[in-house]
């Protein structure tokens, strides 16, 4: 079925997206704490985790993701409870660029796996 090797990657990427999900659920009304805690993901993240093309999806994550979320808000079509600029909070440009960099892990996790 699956490798040792996949299997931990696999492992690996649920356990950090469940730490985002969970750090952003308990702590998104204090727009400070949760840019602070997801700022020093982000940091190990490079450190210990990320490849060096991570970082280009990070950045377009970061970028388009909360764009998109301004042009919504601005429409009406939901609206946060806890903004700071520009109708969003001040961490969502990294919770995209998590997200971003999420969607590549996975899909290459899953490219190894159909390759298997």
């Amino acid at each position: 079925m699956f490798s040792k090797r996949i299997k931990k990657e696999l492992v690996l990427e649920i356990i950090l997206f469940s730490i985002g999900i969970a750090s952003i659920s308990l702590f998104y009304e204090n727009n400070i704490l949760l840019t602070v805690i997801l700022l020093i993901g982000w940091l190990f993240g490079i450190k210990f985790w990320h490849k060096k093309d991570d970082i280009y999806f990070f950045v377009i994550g970061a970028i388009g993701g909360p764009i998109a979320e301004v042009v919504a808000i601005n429409f009406g079509a939901w609206q946060y409870s806890n903004p700071t600029i520009l109708g969003i909070p001040i961490w969502l440009p990294l919770a995209w660029g998590f997200a971003a960099v999420m969607i590549k892990r996975f899909a290459e996790i899953f490219v190894k796996i159909e390759s298997k």
